[in-house]
């Protein structure tokens, strides 16, 4: 029963460290392979193991607790290794207006030549309206080109024909 209990507090606080990011860092040591994932891990194999050693095949308490620690230190060092992976992995950078030079978008309101109108255009995956300005009147729905950024929410923009002509 004891081997059950530990396995029921280790899978709760494996899941309370995943749902309420790690609430159990700030209790535990400043080890890099102590943390509220690796802990919550080992005590639910642990519990787990030493249940079915002595439940399921019926080995003596010595003999379960050492399988229940094995089961552990491997489940424990498995969770380390893929939150590490985790952590460490490489993400995109942040989408800025910069990267909108160069971008195809499409006229929403209509641009008049040294005036204003607006233009949607893709940044990190999403489309976004911007004002914008060009040199010739663009109608609603025409492609466009954007050829420099002026403001943080306002681009030069070009037909996408003229762009490649």
């Amino acid at each position: 029963m004891m081997f059950v209990a530990v396995g029921i507090l280790g899978a709760l606080l494996l899941l309370s460290s995943l749902l309420f990011d790690d609430v159990i860092d700030g209790v535990v040591p400043d080890l890099d392979f102590v943390s509220g994932p690796v802990i919550g891990s080992f005590l639910a194999a642990f519990g787990l193991f030493g249940w079915f050693a002595t439940s399921g095949i019926g080995m003596p308490t010595v003999g379960a607790v050492a399988l229940a620690v094995i089961g552990g230190v491997v489940l424990g060092a498995f969770t380390y290794k893929l939150t590490a992976a985790l952590v460490n992995q490489p993400t995109d950078g942040t989408p800025t207006t910069e990267s909108l030079v160069g971008q195809t978008g499409r006229v929403v309101t209509p641009v008049r030549a040294d005036g204003l109108g607006e233009v949607l255009l893709p940044l990190g995956g999403a489309s976004t309206k911007y004002t914008a300005t060009a040199d010739t009147d663009l109608a609603t729905g025409s492609s466009v080109v954007v050829i420099a950024v002026e403001s943080p929410t306002k681009v030069r923009v070009q037909s996408e024909a003229e762009f490649w002509a």
